[in-house]
Parts: structure tokens; sequence; C-alpha cells
């Protein structure tokens, strides 16, 4: 359909352009408007998420624990009174118990104080008006006292059956938050059409971002024009969910359109546009992969703590002790929560996880005892999917930089790393957090190769203070950077990136907590090889779990592995030495020898060798058979501990520890390891040889 001239004239106006958001702002208002009663169905499932620190369903009704609190963001009107209505009880075991004493907050205001009676009965609650905030955010904190029925430990507050608000007769003004956090989607939107277009994904002419919003310049724009209204329209129709969903949509989409221009912006080069759709098709289905494993409970050893079991139980503890203490507590000894164990970098998206939490999930996190929140324990999975994906994306754009290997060759790597099954394991399944560190020794070793030592200084620094397991490469890195001039600026980001790393903890005076705590690296599960299948696994035929002070000769098992070790750094450094274009295959070695060589080792800490290794492969395809035979040895090192089975097959819980059950299968796995560590030494080593060799052949002649 063709416009007349006078027609497109006006829609390219000035005029045109401003009335379109005007409209837009002025559907999101009326949004607001129409009055009705909020009821909260407490029973129902969709009521979950507004009910924060209560106990089950049960009965027609739901009890509270000591604090509890109905959280409602974004409901709008706070310029407006409102009130609200309840129907609780008290209910005690027996008549002669004290009533329960219960005080009503909103927004941290009392509202009430009263003891609730043994029979139901209803209360209503005025809030006076801007008492909510230029949002309209709805926090009715529930406090008081408890009991524990006897036939279980629950700690019950009163019996609530009905909770509902009614907003007074005005005009609402509409929630600031809400209406920002609709930009925010839009924008968010806007930006994933942006990069689509810029790849080729989508075609559109060439325009400024300017013009790339305008729905009446750019077709593709109308799609932000719909999630405008998809907004509103949702407004309309359910106020708490589109209020609750809008937030945590916004949030997520927030996340992915960072990540996705994170990878953009590493993957970014000269593809064509079915290049660009491969390579997004990789990575998206990487991403899905991992997110059904996401949603399990990961790894539950006996790794008390707080009452729970598994590590993940531990970063949900960690998270609670930063988000109500601040990040600078974790290494001090606040109330009943102990010092952390866990090194200072993983301590930021544990914190910051957890206070995105807390405003938009749980506002009584961390001001409440400790829970165990499935959404939690999924939030804190994302770091660890984030990382594998951005490794996956440095090793594409290390190997598509280089002219000598094929766009499919570099996307077969990638793919390769991306689907490795032992990193699903570990990252995904279990929901361990080595995929961190690996992301940055691989970004020391790509600096180092680029001759970007302050980089490499960095990366390596900020490796360590994730994993100690990191310092495996740090020799090669160091090697480098001394005989090519570049230590000064290796040392100097290194210390940088240190400083800039622990100052909360250094501000806080807990600055010698940090270096206490890699001081004491060695009082850590001080064992010969806790569940890892290497060298002293195969040895022992399986006691992995003895002391590692313990004599083999006439050293310990710790003194002979740190000999063994530097053995390996020394043939490391040669090779290094000799062709600095070996440094992707020398630094996988490292990560190697440093798992199968060293006491204290577990299962996991074999993966740091796969993303230089697999580099190595394309460089030089006779690896390949090397990186698919420990790929299936790691995922059987890890399933053969995994807890899950253990539990499936009927086994006691210690027997992940190395007890009798499935002992054969773990020490031919530990024999096959060693077997396939020591045909990789002697691959680097053979060309040493060779040339010495030839070299006294060509002296004595």
């Amino acid at each position: 359909m063709i416009l007349p001239k006078q027609t497109r004239g006006w829609l390219h106006s000035p005029i045109s352009l401003l009335l379109l958001p005007c409209i837009l702002i002025t559907l999101f208002v009326l949004a607001y408007q129409p009055q009705r009663q909020i009821a909260l169905d407490v029973t129902a499932h969709s009521s979950d998420k507004f009910l924060d620190h209560f106990h089950p369903a049960e009965n027609g009704a739901r009890w509270t624990e000591a604090r509890s609190g109905v959280w409602l963001p974004g409901l709008g009107g706070g310029n407006l009174s409102w009130r609200v209505d309840l129907n609780l009880s008290g209910q005690r075991p027996s008549r002669f118990d004290p009533p329960a004493h219960v005080i009503m907050r909103v927004n941290g205001a009392v509202l009430a104080e009263f003891d609730a009676r043994n029979q139901e009965q209803d209360y209503e609650l005025e809030i006076q008006p801007w008492q909510l905030g230029v949002n309209g955010d709805l926090l009715l904190e529930i406090d008081s006292t408890t009991f524990q029925p006897s036939p279980d430990e629950r700690e019950l507050g009163v019996r609530i059956t009905q909770v509902s608000l009614t907003r007074s007769h005005g005009i609402a003004l509409p929630s600031m938050r809400g209406f920002l956090l609709t930009l925010v989607l839009v924008g968010c939107c806007a930006a994933l059409l942006r990069m689509s277009s810029n790849t080729g994904l989508i075609s559109t002419r060439a325009m400024t971002m300017a013009e790339f919003i305008n729905p009446l310049r750019n077709t593709w724009a109308w799609v932000l024009v719909a999630g405008w209204l998809l907004v509103v329209l949702a407004r309309s129709w359910d106020p708490p969910q589109a209020s609750w969903w809008l937030q945590t949509v916004t949030f997520g989409l927030l996340l992915i359109t960072a990540l996705v221009w994170l990878i953009a912006r590493v993957v970014s080069g000269s593809l064509t546009r079915d290049q660009a759709l491969r390579v997004l098709i990789v990575f998206a289905l990487a991403a899905l992969v991992r997110i059904p494993f996401d949603l399990g409970r990961g790894y539950e050893g006996d790794i008390a703590s707080y009452g729970k079991q598994g590590d993940i139980a531990t970063y949900i503890a960690l998270a609670w002790k930063t988000v109500s203490y601040g990040i600078h507590s974790a290494y001090l000894q606040v109330n009943d929560s102990p010092p952390s164990d866990n090194p200072p970098v993983l301590l930021y998206p544990f914190w910051f996880l957890g206070w995105l939490y807390e405003q938009l999930i749980s506002p009584l996190f961390g001001r409440t005892r400790l829970g165990d929140p499935d959404m939690l324990r999924f939030m804190l999975r994302l770091p660890g999917l984030a990382a594998d994906l951005l490794a996956g994306a440095f090793i594409f754009r290390v190997l598509w930089k280089r002219g000598s290997v094929s766009f499919n060759a570099a996307l077969l790597a990638t793919s390769a790393y991306l689907f490795n099954p032992a990193l699903i394991f570990d990252s995904a399944y279990w929901g361990q957090t080595a995929a961190i560190h690996v992301l940055f020794m691989l970004l020391s070793v790509i600096a180092a190769d680029r001759r970007r030592y302050d980089w490499a200084g960095a990366a390596l620094a900020a490796a360590i203070l994730t994993k100690p397991q990191a310092i495996a490469i740090a020799p090669l890195i160091l090697l480098l950077a001394v005989r090519e001039g570049g230590g000064l600026r290796l040392v100097g980001g290194a210390a940088v990136a240190t400083v800039l790393i622990t100052a909360p903890f250094i501000l806080a005076g807990s600055g010698g907590s940090v270096v206490q705590e890699y001081a004491q690296t060695t009082q850590y599960h001080p064992f010969v090889a806790p569940n890892a299948h290497n060298l002293w696994w195969f040895i022992t035929g399986g006691r992995g779990w003895q002391s590692d002070t313990n004599l083999i000769g006439l050293v310990s098992f710790r003194r002979a592995g740190l000999l063994t070790f530097t053995a390996a750094i020394m043939l490391s450094l040669t090779l290094v030495w000799r062709d600095r274009r070996s440094l992707f295959l020398v630094a996988g070695y490292q990560a190697l020898a440093f798992f199968m060589l060293n006491t204290q080792i577990h299962e996991n800490h074999l993966l740091a060798m796969f993303a230089p290794l697999v580099i190595a492969a394309v460089l030089d395809r006779q690896l390949w058979w090397f990186y698919g035979a420990l790929v299936l040895t790691s995922v059987a090192n890890m399933t053969l501990h995994d807890p899950k089975l253990f539990a499936w097959l009927g086994y006691p819980s210690n027997e992940i520890y190395g007890g009798p059950a499935l002992a054969v299968p773990r020490w031919l796995n530990a024999a096959v390891q060693t077997m396939l560590f020591m045909a990789f030494t002697l691959r680097l080593v053979i060309p040493i040889a060779t040339e010495l060799r030839l070299t006294r052949t060509r002296i004595q002649a």
C-alpha cells in the first residue's frame, strides 16, 4: 500500500514522532486507574510469590514464621490511602499457653500491635497516603511469637486465611519503578533487535539508533510497541501478577541481553549472516542444555551449611550473610555466622545474586532465618553458565582470528567445549563454580599469547583469587613475561586486580583473613586424593582419603606430589621456552599435571585443562583423541562419586568417599587417566629427546 506524499510527510513530522510516545505513556497511566479490591488466595500456588517466609498451605490457610511478609511490588497508587483486611488466628496447643503477640508493619512502619485470639478474627489496617512510596510497593510484615507443634519441628506463628487490599478513590499515580522497568524491558528488546540487525539476522536498511527504534521509520520497531502494550494489558488484567512478573522478566532479560552483548563483542568479526546464525544456534543450544540441570538440587554431599547439605547450600549461606551484613563481613565471625572459607572473587556473584533475590523475590531475605529457596539455588548456578558460554566465545575468537583456522574448525572446537559433558556435569548438574576460575585462566593464557602481560597478570590474579588451583599456569605466564620484558606489566596488572578485588575486605579490616585463607590452603582436605582419580588414587588402590602426610617410601605423599609436579613444570617451561606457539598445549598439560600429580585434589579439578586443550587440538589434530578420552574419564570420575547415584543404588552416603562400592570401576578409571597422562607426557618429551639426540649426533660428527 502506497501512502500519499502528504500523509508520508505527516508520519515523519516531529508531531507524529511525539504523538506515539504520548499515547503509550497515557495508556500506561490509565492501566493503574481501575479501582478494585486485590484479594490474595493464600492457599493458591500462584500466590506463593507474594508470601515470604510462610509455611506451605494446609487446611485452607497458611501459618507464618516468626517474621513473615506479604510482598506486592509496584501496585502504584502510592498517593492514595489503602485498607488491608486480614483474617487470622493465633491458635495455640493449650488454652493455658500465652496468646500470640503480633506486630503488623507496612514498609517498616508499625500499623498495629495486638494479641491474636485462638478463633479466627478479621482485622482492618489503614495505610496512609504516600506510605507505600512513589512505587506503591507493599511489604506487610507480620511479626509474632511462635510455638512448636509436637509432631514436627516447625516454628508456627499465626494462621492466615485471607488477605485483601482496597484502594481509596482518586487518581492513582503509576509506579515509577514499573515505568522504568517497562522502559528497560523495551530497551533490552531494542538492543537484541539491533544486534540481530547488525549481524544480518534481520533485514533492515542502514539507520541510526533513533531511527531504528522509531516504528514510523523501521517496521521491526513495532515489536517494541507490542511489548509496551503487552505490559499495559497485563497490568490492567491482573495488577499483582503483572507487577511481579514485570520486574522478574525485566531483570532476567537485562542479564540475558548483557550476556548476549558480551558474547557478540567477543566473537565479533567478519561473519556472514549464515555464520552468525550458526554461532547463535550453538550458543543458544548450549544454554538450553544446561538450564534443566540448573533447576535441580545440585551436589549434596556431607558439607553441612546452616543445617543444609551441599555446596549450593554453602553459597546460599554466603549470599544470606553478605546481604545481611555486607560483603565485607564474609571473613568475619558475625553472630552465629562463621567466617567464609571461599576465595574473594566468588563472594561477589553470591552477594549480587542474593541482593537481587532480596529485591525481587524475598524482601525479608537477610533479615530472617536462613531458608533453602529453590529460586535462589537456580540463580546461584547462573555465574557458572555465563562463564562456560564466555569461555566458549573466547575459544571461538582465538581460533577465528587465526588465518590458518577455518570458520567450521573454530565453531567445531567451540561446540566441543560448550557441549563437553564434564563441564555440564560440574557447572549445571552439580552447581559448582569451577567454570569461573577456568574462564580467568583462559583469559590469562590468551593475554599472554598476545603479549598483553598487564591483562595476563590481572586475569591470573582474578583466577587465583577465585580458586587457588589456578596457580598451575602461573610459571608459564611468568616465564614468558620475564623473557619478553613484560614482567613489570604482569606484576602491575596482578597488583591492581588484587587490590580492586580485596578492597572491601581491606577497608573492613579483614584483609588479613584473605591472606590467611590462602596460607591455610593445605589444611583443607589434607588427603592423598579426595575423590580425584589421579596417580595417587591409582597407586594406593583407591585409598585416596588417607592423610597425605603418610609416607610413600622415604617421603610423604604430599612431598612426592610436589616433587613430581615440579618436574612437570620444568618440562612445560622447557617447551614454552623452545616454542611459545605451544603455549595453549602446555597450559592444558600444566592443568592436567596439577590434577594428576598433586595431593588434596578433587574430582572436578581436571576441568581447567579443556579450554586450552581444545584450542591446541585445532592447531594439532592428533590431540583430539586426548581431548575426547579425557572428557570420558573426567565424566566417569565425577559420576562414580555422585551422591545421587549412590542414593539411587541404595548405598550409604559415605560411599562417595572411596568405599567398597564401585571401587573397581574407580580404580580402573584412575588407571586409564594415569596412562593418558603418561602418554601426553611422552608426546611432549619425545620431540625434545629427538632434538637432543640430533644435536649430540651433529656435535660428534
